[in-house]
């Protein structure tokens, strides 16, 4: 009996037909999931197995930066270290309760008063807080767009352990006019610096 005939007829296929049968399956069903959601896109949502995603946001209010420069004083140049710290309090209590400590240091990638620079500075974070740390790697001080520099989280310790992700470091709530040096809880001091970070974290499940 010819292997040509009909599948109708139930006659057997040969190997090689079914394979090509099998992978011209396999390719239209890939056309179709990339038409329907992108493969970029795809690999973006895609959460690895025994991973769970979480979002967090906290605020943290960074003060005296300081910045070893090479000839002693002027405004930073390329390759000058800086240090700063600052409390970290929950998104919405900022100079509330005190819930961790930031902390960031890394090297100046341009000089302070460059104007052309898309970002100025990289740097080594740590966010301290009362369940866990979470450590990251990111970009500072870029221009008017920055809001676009995401972060990557490097790992973590306690509730954090084994953070994976991405963050960001945004413009946080600025004081009212005629605000009081030191208001209450949730209210940004007058000229204070309160900095919203922004996580898109992957957590081993349970976590």
């Amino acid at each position: 009996m010819s292997h040509d005939q009909s599948p109708s007829t139930n006659a057997p296929i040969s190997r090689r037909t079914a394979l090509r049968v099998g992978a011209a399956a396999s390719a239209a069903g890939v056309g179709m999931t990339v038409a329907a959601v992108g493969p970029v896109r795809a690999a973006q949502d895609a959460t690895p197995a025994g991973m769970q995603s979480e979002q967090l946001e906290v605020v943290f209010t960074p003060v005296d930066p300081v910045t070893i420069t090479l000839a002693g004083g002027g405004p930073p140049q390329r390759g000058d270290y800086f240090y700063v710290d600052g409390a970290i309090y929950a998104a919405d209590d900022v100079n509330g309760t005190q819930i961790g400590m930031y902390h960031c240091f890394g090297a100046w990638t341009s000089a302070a008063d460059a104007t052309d620079a898309p970002y100025m500075r990289l740097t080594t974070v740590q966010f301290l807080m009362d369940e866990g740390s979470i450590m990251g790697l990111i970009n500072e001080i870029g221009p008017d767009d920055s809001a676009r520099i995401v972060g990557a989280v490097q790992g973590g310790t306690g509730r954090f352990t084994s953070a994976l992700g991405t963050f960001q470091q945004l413009p946080g709530p600025s004081a009212a006019e005629g605000t009081m040096a030191t208001p209450g809880p949730g209210t940004p001091a007058a000229g204070q610096n309160v900095v919203r970070a922004v996580f898109e974290l992957m957590l081993p499940q349970g976590s």
